[in-house]
């Protein structure tokens, strides 16, 4: 890996149709959580997850998007002119005193995983929403193992409102929220 890792605020001259061509979205989960009355147990299972070609393009053009109709701040970690890391926060409120805003992405490069990038990436975000005003970040975390416990590594916690649209769209997924101070 490059000594220098560069983290920016995406803009839409940063949006190009190759830029997640040498992204590597691998995950290998042996261990899972699931939710069973309202108890989380690690369960045994395993699955793969990965992206292909129309999954990246379908990201890029969510990323134009969020970028273009301001519904949101798009975070790249770039080594040399390469993608590794990004993150995602939209800004649309929610919750019962709209203290929520949605952490929707947050992922490194497979080769890139584990130096931090992740939680530097997820910095950004808690900047950005101190800035705006926000009192919490709600995610929907994959369930795997690794990542439920990345996240509670820095901070988050299961959340106390669940958003139900987003519970509906990723039934697997754990919602997770973190408080900014």
């Amino acid at each position: 890996m490059a000594d220098y890792i560069a983290f920016k605020e995406l803009t839409f001259e940063d949006i190009e149709d190759n830029l997640l061509d040498n992204f590597n979205r691998y995950q290998k989960v042996t261990k899972s959580w699931k939710n069973e009355n309202n108890n989380w147990i690690l369960v045994d299972i395993e699955y793969i997850v990965e992206w292909d070609k129309n999954k990246k393009e379908n990201l890029i053009k969510l990323f134009s998007k969020i970028i273009n109709e301001q519904m949101g701040y798009v975070f790249g970690a770039y080594e040399n002119k390469k993608l590794i890391g990004f993150s995602v926060l939209l800004n649309n409120k929610f919750g019962s005193k709209k203290q929520y805003i949605q952490l929707k992405f947050l992922h490194i490069s497979l080769e890139y995983r584990h130096k931090g990038i992740g939680k530097k990436l997820f910095g950004l975000c808690v900047e950005k929403a101190k800035i705006i005003g926000i009192e919490k970040m709600y995610i929907s975390a994959n369930d795997s193992e690794d990542t439920i416990k990345f996240y509670f590594s820095i901070g988050c916690k299961d959340a106390i409102e669940i958003n139900n649209e987003f519970a509906e769209e990723e039934p697997y997924d754990r919602p997770l929220e973190y408080k900014i101070e």
